[in-house]
């Protein structure tokens, strides 16, 4: 199978993003992958983004502002700011005719935000964070901080909503004894998705919101929720 690598560059406003694009020869597919906020990057999708290469499908990864690759000051992004920064990446991939999109945490809040703008056929969502109204526009650092941390400030998140009129195929895959993402929310995702085309949740069993330190002492573990990948994208 004729594989390549190829890294990125992208302006996008002030910012160049940084990327990487896994191809194969004849993809069936191509999957944009988003990881999250605090110290994760790209870099910690090279098992998923071989184990999809080694079933013939493309993905792209990129470090959001103020992360990896891509670096500069995280307190100059905002939940808006990653949502433009992926869009970015869709329109430069030309990915609005078939969009397959993974978001992990935070990333999670994008890909529903991208959903909502651009018409995609399938959503993953893993270890989801989806944040209140009021913390879209507000920069990182300690009033985001605050704004996040009241009381089920998650409740009033327009992703929610956003969830309710997705018509293609969805899965959520949650950490059992995550102590960072309430159980509540993978739970309230799967519920509102009433219009979806096919839905399924994936729960992995005993892990907690750090899912490379789970799959690294568990790699059964990692091999089942590959596999719940691969059948979303079947």
């Amino acid at each position: 199978m004729a594989q390549q690598i190829e890294n990125f560059k992208l302006r996008c406003g002030n910012v160049d993003l940084r990327g990487q694009r896994w191809g194969c020869k004849n993809p069936k597919k191509t999957v944009l992958i988003m990881h999250g906020a605090g110290t994760s990057s790209s870099k910690g999708f090279y098992n998923l983004q071989t184990y999809l290469r080694s079933h013939n499908y493309d993905s792209i990864t990129f470090d959001f502002l103020g992360h990896g690759d891509t670096g500069g000051k995280l307190q100059n992004s905002s939940l808006e700011r990653r949502t433009e920064q992926a869009l970015a990446v869709v329109h430069k991939f030309n990915l609005h005719t078939d969009l397959n999109i993974i978001g992990f945490s935070m990333g999670a809040h994008n890909a529903l935000h991208i959903a909502a703008q651009a018409s995609a056929t399938r959503l993953g969502l893993a270890i989801p964070a989806v944040y209140s109204e009021k913390a879209e526009k507000v920069k990182f650092g300690p009033s985001f901080t605050s704004c996040i941390r009241r009381h089920r400030s998650w409740e009033d998140s327009t992703c929610f909503s956003i969830i309710e009129n997705f018509k293609g195929k969805l899965l959520i895959i949650s950490a059992e004894k995550d102590t960072v993402i309430p159980a509540e929310i993978p739970c309230k995702l799967i519920e509102r998705a009433r219009n979806c085309l096919n839905a399924e949740h994936h729960c992995i069993r005993h892990a907690g919101h750090d899912l490379g330190t789970h799959f690294s002492k568990h790699p059964q573990s990692r091999h089942l929720t590959l596999n719940s990948i691969l059948r979303w994208l079947a």
